[in-house]
């Protein structure tokens, strides 16, 4: 095992129970981020720089129905 995973292992034994099930969900969600490649990270930048309003995301779902 490599020594960042060694040090993460450690830090997650020393979690008290009351934070394990945070720690379940953040790492859940950090698993599932997508890794972009540089053209879309390079698009996103793009958008990003574009004037426009921006959007809450809970308004974005609420129109898109989710």
């Amino acid at each position: 095992m490599s020594s960042d995973r060694d040090r993460l292992q450690s830090l997650v034994d020393a979690l008290p129970d009351s934070d394990v099930q945070v720690a379940i969900s953040f790492l859940a969600e950090l698993g599932e981020q997508e890794i972009l490649d540089a053209e879309t990270a390079a698009k996103l930048d793009q958008a990003r720089a574009e004037p426009g309003d921006d959007v809450p995301l809970e308004e974005v779902r609420r129109r898109l129905g989710l």
